[in-house]
């Protein structure tokens, strides 16, 4: 039996383990194994190529198939392990091309692709999920709204008096819910598809089975048409209702993160060689874990309107990133080595 399928159905066992676990314990303990669980497909596809991790997902969905029946192994797979394999898949894709000065090099998928390729994932994981909740928009806000007047219940539906919340209350909460819950979802999906691939990368880059070069991630750039997607989606969340404009808004929350990411790629880039960059990329990452949402939008305006602004990257004039190594960036956060 050959290490690939080896090193495959240990991947895809981990991974179940992980996805069993999440449904016991404590809520942090269940996030963080809901989490980690893609993974193992993740280093099996980065380190001994994507059909390897399509081994470790295969292997996973026929184990929760087997415990837990067709249709949580087929879901569980395909929204859990199914993005890793793609994502491996375009991470590891290569061409040969003629470069600069006539000789044969390898190009390889660009950085900026793969996050947007992230972006459309979350997307797509969080209509499923919404799917789960109700066939239309009406049938989700009746599951949230018992969902959330059970926990309300349980826990601060009662106030010190005695009295209860009301269901004019109730039902404003509801709606509040029903508006975030697309763009939400998607942002934590694409964060978490994000996450799990640059943890891989580093991982098997450190132990040397990387199946590509460290990309310089802060000149990682997007597609022509990608702020028109924003925009386009960010419009259709506010003129359309029900089930369409849930999809639409968790297309616009799933672009938005994406524009963080490039955001802060910008920021890594043009700090390049001052003395102040270690604190002011600290400052930042605080910034965004303090103020959240405000501060993250504020970021993501800044890879969207890069071409009109100041802090326009001059690939011509500024330095490289350093050579790749586990060790050899500057400053917290997924832009590093840059």
């Amino acid at each position: 039996m050959s290490r690939n399928l080896l090193a495959g159905l240990g991947a895809g066992l981990i991974s179940f383990i992980a996805l069993m676990s999440a449904t016991t314990g404590s809520p942090p303990i269940q996030f963080m194994l809901f989490v980690t669980a893609p993974l193992p497909v993740f280093l099996a596809g980065l380190g001994l190529g994507w059909a390897t991790g399509a081994i470790a997902a295969i292997t996973a969905g026929i184990a929760l198939t087997l415990l837990a029946g067709p249709l949580i192994g087929f879901i569980s797979a395909t929204a859990q392990l199914g993005p890793a394999v793609l994502l491996t898949y375009l991470a590891t894709l290569n061409r040969p091309v003629v470069g600069p000065d006539g000789q044969a090099v390898i190009e390889w998928y660009p950085v900026g692709r793969l996050v947007i390729w992230a972006a459309v994932l979350g997307t797509m994981l969080s209509v499923l999920l919404l799917t789960l909740l109700g066939a239309t928009g009406g049938d989700i806000q009746s599951t949230l709204q018992k969902v959330l007047r059970q926990a309300i219940e349980q826990t601060v539906s009662q106030q010190a008096d005695g009295t209860k919340l009301s269901d004019a209350d109730l039902e404003t909460m509801t709606k509040v819910t029903v508006a975030l819950l697309p763009a939400a979802s998607a942002i934590l999906m694409t964060a978490i598809l994000l996450l799990n691939l640059f943890t891989a990368a580093r991982i098997t880059q450190t132990s040397g089975y990387l199946s590509r070069p460290w990309p310089d991630i802060a000149a990682m750039t997007f597609p022509s048409g990608a702020s028109l997607a924003l925009a386009g989606t960010l419009i259709a969340s506010m003129l359309l209702t029900g089930f369409p404009g849930m999809i639409a808004s968790a297309a616009a929350g799933g672009a938005f993160f994406a524009y963080v990411v490039l955001g802060l790629a910008v920021i890594h880039y043009v700090t390049r060689g001052n003395q102040w960059r270690g604190l002011i990329l600290w400052a930042i990452y605080l910034a965004m874990f303090i103020f959240n949402t405000g501060f993250a939008l504020l970021v993501a305006l800044i890879g969207l309107t890069e071409p009109f602004s100041p802090l326009k990257r001059d690939f011509m004039q500024r330095p490289p990133g350093p050579p790749s190594g586990p060790h050899s960036g500057t400053g917290p956060g997924p832009g590093n080595p840059d």
